[in-house]
């Protein structure tokens, strides 16, 4: 993978209708969850602020890193970019690299709106852990959303079952005795819920490495092999 790629796929993601529009609804949306919070909420620590102002960024940023794989095919441009750049694995390393500075970039967004809300008035007892913590949740969100791009490659397809999926198998996981034990390790949101407070636990830690695995790793892996068997003719 080189920088030159990975520039590429950054022009990609943020040159196009759909991702101007979604950042600046990522920004829009975190200044109005803060000035609410802000305004109306009788609770105005730095944690909890900061924690809210991600939520815009962790729901709506993955679709970046979606819409940045889908696009190849929805926009007929797949041929041309892996007869440019043969070796696919770089194309596909290039968009996660791509995938995983815009997750920092508007997570940086999130917190800079943060700060300025609290600005003007708030509890500023602050905690570096949850800022490093609530930055890999974004990350490992982004992950999540262009895993499921790189796997089902069509861009309504692969929405539909980066949101559906999981929160189906959060609501089966609650209601099916049983499950509520291996839940917590099989669930990627509830395994990524305690990172918005410190003091995570190592068992907690281990849960959200084994949802990652399942959620993410399983199928950016098939993905990266079904897009080097593909036919692109």
């Amino acid at each position: 993978m080189s920088a030159r790629l990975t520039l590429v796929e950054l022009r990609k993601a943020t040159d196009t209708r759909a991702g101007v529009w979604l950042l600046v609804t990522i920004g829009v949306l975190a200044a109005l969850v803060v000035g609410l919070q802000l305004g109306f909420a009788d609770v105005k620590t730095w944690n909890s602020v900061v924690a809210n102002a991600q939520q815009p960024v962790s729901v709506l940023t993955p679709l970046l890193g979606l819409l940045l794989v889908t696009g190849e095919w929805s926009q007929r441009t797949a041929l041309t970019t892996f007869v440019l750049v043969p070796a696919r694995e770089r194309i596909v390393a290039a968009k996660l690299a791509a995938a995983g500075l815009l997750s920092l970039a508007t997570t940086a967004v999130g917190f800079a709106v943060a700060f300025a809300g609290l600005a003007s008035g708030g509890d500023w007892s602050f905690s570096g852990a949850v800022v490093v913590q609530l930055t890999l949740v974004n990350w490992l969100t982004m992950m999540f959303g262009t895993s499921f791009g790189l796997l089902l490659w069509q861009s309504a397809p692969a929405i539909v079952v980066y949101y559906v999926v999981p929160f189906a198998w959060t609501f089966v996981g609650r209601i099916v005795p049983g499950l509520d034990s291996v839940s917590p390790w099989l669930d990627i949101g509830q395994s990524r819920a305690p990172l918005a407070e410190p003091g995570v636990t190592g068992r907690e830690w281990a849960q959200l490495l084994t949802s990652s695995l399942l959620w993410i790793a399983l199928p950016a892996v098939l993905g990266t092999l079904r897009i080097r068997r593909a036919d692109l003719g």
